[in-house]
């Protein structure tokens, strides 16, 4: 499944803007998916529904995955993370331009003796082949990275009452301040990274993620 946080915690891993033209990523943009086919929807760790990609501070760059986000199997906003242990996440980054992932980044999820959940990366560049932390925290990934993973508000905005208005009438009919998203939950994962890490030349960088099961 391929697919598009406001976080708890005061990273600047907030998701100012999505995927966009110029720049060193690729101009071709895939938009947010936020409702998917019913056996989808029925498992919420493999329901991706957003990738943010962007320039930080510090000539880094961010990447934000989110899933199990709001859809109609599942009752919204949830109490906690969802953290399946089954679950295994892909970042595929494709940095030559020819349409082909030259780095994989992998993440999953387990508990310690106590029942406290933590996130495994690996193949994160310049790491250890696999390093771990506990959810809700950021942590080093290496000297070049840092990565964070949790419950977090949906970022992604949509005016649902707008979109059916504007099909209805053919006008637009969009509002800034309707979020249907507002108060609704993600689960999250995200890693700021030096850029010179992940990128070849001056080739532009291609993102895509995967969720898969054992």
């Amino acid at each position: 499944m391929k697919k598009n946080m406001r976080s708890k915690t005061g990273l600047a891993f907030i998701a100012a803007a999505a995927i966009s033209g110029g720049g060193w990523w690729a101009t071709t943009v895939f938009a947010s998916d936020h409702d998917e086919a019913p056996l989808v929807k029925e498992d919420a760790a493999q329901d991706i529904t957003d990738l943010y990609v962007f320039g930080s501070e510090g000539d880094t760059t961010t990447i934000i995955v989110c899933w199990a986000g709001f859809n109609d199997s599942r009752p919204q906003p949830d109490a906690e993370g969802v953290y399946d242990p089954d679950a295994l996440y892909t970042l595929w980054i494709d940095n030559n331009a020819d349409n082909e992932a030259d780095i994989n980044i992998y993440w999953r999820y387990g508990q310690n003796g106590a029942g406290d959940y933590g996130v495994r990366w690996e193949g994160v560049p310049g790491a250890d082949d696999l390093v771990s932390g506990p959810v809700e925290e950021v942590f080093a990934v290496g000297k070049g990275a840092r990565a964070w993973s949790g419950h977090a508000d949906d970022p992604f905005f949509f005016d649902a009452q707008g979109y059916l208005e504007t099909l209805a009438t053919g006008n637009l009919m969009f509002d800034n301040t309707r979020d249907f998203l507002a108060g609704l939950n993600v689960t999250a994962a995200a890693i700021e990274i030096d850029t010179a890490l992940i990128q070849d030349g001056d080739s532009r960088m291609q993102f895509w993620v995967t969720a898969s099961r054992k």
